[in-house]
This record gives C-alpha cells, sequence and structure tokens, in this order.
C-alpha cells in the first residue's frame, strides 16, 4: 500500500508539472501570435489573405471559411483559414516587425 501511495504521488505531481508546462506554452503561443497578428499584412477581417484554398477544404479543415476579405485578389470559388492567435503563432510567413529603411537625401 506504501508504495501505492508514493506512485499515486508522483503522478499526481507529474500531471501538475505536465499542466504548468502545457499553460505556459499556451501563454507564448498567444503572446507571440497577438504580436504576429498586429503587425501581419496579410491578416485582414479575420481571415488570412496570404493561404487560400478551394472551396472544398470547408469540409476537411475547420478553421478554413468562405472568404469575407474586401477586395480579395485571389482566384474565384476560394476560401481561407479563420484567423487566431495560435494559427498567427505558428505562421511561417508573418514577421513580428518589418524593418524601417530610412533614405538620406
Amino acid at each position: 500500500m506504501e508504495q501505492f501511495e508514493k506512485r499515486l504521488i508522483e503522478l499526481e505531481k507529474h500531471g501538475f508539472e505536465d499542466t504548468v508546462t502545457i499553460v505556459e506554452i499556451l501563454s507564448n503561443i498567444t503572446f507571440f501570435g497577438t504580436l504576429k497578428m498586429e503587425k501581419c499584412e496579410h491578416a485582414k477581417d479575420g481571415q488570412c489573405e496570404l493561404y487560400f484554398l478551394r472551396t472544398d477544404a470547408k469540409k476537411k479543415i475547420p478553421i478554413a471559411t468562405d472568404c469575407r476579405i474586401k477586395e480579395c485578389r485571389a482566384q474565384p470559388n476560394h476560401c481561407h483559414l479563420e484567423l487566431s492567435k495560435i494559427t498567427c503563432a505558428l505562421c511561417p510567413n508573418a514577421a513580428i516587425a518589418k524593418p524601417v529603411v530610412q533614405q538620406t537625401i
């Protein structure tokens, strides 16, 4: 019985540590995703204009929705990825900040 109690305590300890790790990861994703979303030139009307998919993707990808982007230049019959802080955090194309180029005349 004593061995069982020790094992149970260890499992509870690991469960708590795993939960803290997940909370930290989600906090970082939220923070960096927010930064990227605010600075990204492709984030428009709650959707990502950079990635567009065929309309049938809505049946396969839960975050694919009909285009709501005004003046969208993509082909007809398409959809876009719905934006969230997580999709922006994982996007390799969205820079946090663009470098500013200054010219001296």
